[in-house]
């Protein structure tokens, strides 16, 4: 009988430690998720938003300098599902672009708006240019929830800035310059806070020359309402 006894000690902790084992693998099977499904998470929650404000700066110098000779900045409004305004500031002028739907107006500076009319027939294959305009914005978006390669590069309280390869890499670089990139040296960062992307950004430099791009987006689900223009805020001579 006390050989039983001292043997159900021994039985206890063998299930213990049957017990402890599964908690372990529990948890590595629920264990928090890895760099690349929290930026896809990000980026995926940025991208349906039902909106944002997104403000992109882009610089061109020397990869000598530490100042860039050339910058040109926008600040793009989105609404969705098909409703964007983009406005380009560059050279001490500033120029903005409307479209709601279908329908497209432009305006220099803080003038009155000028409408262009729909686009051209056939131009769009059933798709609203506001549709248009609103797959390009988002474009950086997709392709950051498609990024592999990706690891954290630092973490700051409810912050953390990632590196990554994007998903789709020459059509993105298309989409943002408009042109093909020569190889080169290419970096990509991106900073998420809390549950939406904060910053995305892209840096090229070739034959001593580099692009930098910095995608911000802020206003996340406040963004301001953007309507068409009264009949009384319209022109009808373009803008210079």
């Amino acid at each position: 009988m006390q050989i039983e006894n001292r043997a159900a000690p021994h039985m206890m902790l063998g299930v213990l430690t049957l017990l402890s084992l599964g908690a372990i693998v529990y948890s590595l099977d629920t264990a928090p998720p890895n760099a690349q499904l929290q930026l896809r998470t990000a980026a995926n929650n940025t991208k349906n938003a039902a909106s944002f404000v997104l403000v992109d700066v882009e610089s061109a110098g020397s990869t000598s300098s530490s100042s860039a000779t050339n910058q040109e900045r926008a600040v793009i409004v989105y609404n969705a599902p098909d409703r964007v305004e983009e406005t380009v500031t560059a050279g001490g002028r500033s120029g903005t672009v409307l479209v709601v739907g279908n329908r497209r107006y432009e305006r220099s500076g803080s003038g009155k708006w000028f409408d262009l009319g729909p686009p051209a027939s056939g131009t769009t294959k059933g798709t609203s240019a506001g549709q248009i305009a609103v797959s390009e914005i988002l474009y950086p978006l997709t392709s950051l929830a498609g990024a592999t390669n990706v690891s954290v590069h630092s973490t700051a309280h409810v912050s953390s800035v990632y590196t990554f390869v994007p998903g789709q890499e020459a059509l993105l670089l298309l989409r943002l310059l408009g042109t093909s990139v020569p190889p080169g040296t290419r970096s990509y960062l991106a900073t998420i806070h809390g549950e939406f992307v904060g910053v995305e950004e892209v840096d090229l430099s070739n034959a001593g020359e580099r692009i930098t791009i910095a995608l911000g987006v802020t206003q996340v689900d406040h963004a301001p309402v953007l309507h068409v223009p009264l009949p009384s805020q319209i022109t009808t001579t373009p803008p210079t």
